[in-house]
């Protein structure tokens, strides 16, 4: 399954337009590669234009009016591949610290002085690129333009749902792993071994989980060091799983436990999922997107009228998946736990956001709970929303993992 490039031209086309509109004179875009996996927040701007991966390293996009696209990559073999995929021509190989000093030689020949041109994926730029452009193109203002992709990503055409639903399709497959690895004997680190064995094996770029295992899970644990040990009877066990096939994320998490669950740990699934029925009940066109979390909430705030003073650990109730893990704008309406403080209800209604879901719009909604000393709970599902409501792409059970 491949995406045409006629829709890359578009969207090129698209952004270009939208960059005129806003008075500026063309786009640079700056991407890093997949191998950061969730830590990246400008790995799906090149994605999203043309497709590019730059791996482990970085690659830059030009984009003017009436020019076809500039690319700069890393390496002569960067060069070699770009040049088999590409559709356009103008693929450069610069040692990524000249990136600075071969954007200002493209640009400063057409520009003129107090031209403004806008720039993407400056939160991941090293300060010595940036540097290069405030001093040498010292007329130009370079204005930050990431909402000028960030709002084409919002909706998911159905290519990219496509690729999103085979993303799924792999999560669902680590699940089964899973279930045949957890009483193998084998350490946590090694059936995480397994686990992205099974991404990987599928055609993943980046696969990734946290895996957390004992009587109580307190917190994600991703390190060798704190997965390290053999899962025993009576654990309880919280897998979350993050791969990158093709661009588009899946994502999914799973709560369990290896023999016969206690009360507790009983109670704290349900209460979860109860969170989760809520968010997905309000998750359909039309509807604000503030909504969904705080209908979570409502739940926990029910069984625990102080859960915001207390000091245990929370993940965010969702966010939006799409070319990037955390994709933009539609992520920041879910607010991080430790940011809310104290608000009640009232004051969370005030700072509602005015967003309204749309058909094509994607989430991974995973409400959780960590109770100290007794029980944790979460579910991870990637959420699309559809015309008539929503579906979930991951198929794997939602239940509680008895295993």
């Amino acid at each position: 399954m491949t995406t045409p490039t006629s829709v890359f031209k578009n969207r090129i086309k698209q952004a270009i337009e939208q960059a005129q509109e806003k008075k500026l004179i063309g786009l640079v875009v700056y991407s890093t590669g997949s191998s950061l996996g969730f830590a990246s927040r400008t790995h799906g701007y090149l994605r999203y234009l043309c497709d590019w991966d730059a791996l482990n390293q970085s690659a830059v996009l030009i984009l003017l009016p009436e020019r076809d696209p500039i690319l700069l990559v890393p390496s002569r073999s960067a060069k070699l591949f770009a040049k088999e995929i590409m559709w356009f021509d103008d693929i450069r190989a610069v040692p990524q610290d000249e990136f600075g000093r071969e954007i200002v030689a493209t640009l400063k020949p057409i520009l003129t002085n107090a031209e403004k041109f806008g720039y993407i994926g400056l939160s991941e730029t090293p300060a010595s690129l940036y540097d290069v452009l405030r001093e040498d193109l010292e007329r130009i203002e370079l204005i930050e333009a990431n909402y000028i992709i960030d709002k084409l990503r919002i909706v998911k055409d159905d290519i990219a749902i496509d690729f999103h639903r085979r993303s799924a399709e792999i999560c669902d497959a680590m699940f089964e792993t899973l279930t045949r690895e957890i009483r193998s004997g084998k350490m946590v680190y090694q059936i995480q071994a397994d686990l992205e064995y099974t991404a990987r094996y599928e055609g993943c770029e980046y696969a990734s989980t946290f895996m957390s295992v004992g009587p109580v899970v307190d917190r994600p644990r991703y390190a060798k060091k704190e997965c390290s040990q053999i899962p025993k009877e009576g654990d309880q066990f919280l897998l979350a799983l993050f791969v990158l096939r093709d661009g588009h994320w899946g994502h999914a998490i799973r709560t369990g436990t290896v023999g016969k669950p206690n009360r507790a740990q009983q109670k704290a699934f349900e209460l979860v999922l109860e969170m989760q029925d809520a968010a997905l009940g309000r998750l359909s066109p039309g509807t604000n997107l503030d909504e969904v979390w705080k209908a979570s909430e409502k739940v926990l705030s029910k069984y625990y009228p102080n859960a915001r003073d207390l000091d245990w650990y929370r993940l965010k109730t969702g966010h939006s998946l799409g070319l990037d893990y955390s994709d933009p704008i539609l992520s920041a309406v879910f607010p991080n736990p430790y940011a809310m403080g104290k608000k009640s209800n009232g004051q969370d209604a005030q700072d509602g956001s005015s967003i309204r879901i749309l058909p094509g719009m994607l989430f991974e909604l995973h409400p959780n709970i960590f109770i100290p000393g007794e029980a944790t709970a979460a579910i991870g599902n990637m959420v699309l929303a559809t015309e008539t409501g929503h579906e979930i792409l991951d198929r794997f059970p939602r239940e509680l993992l008895v295993l």
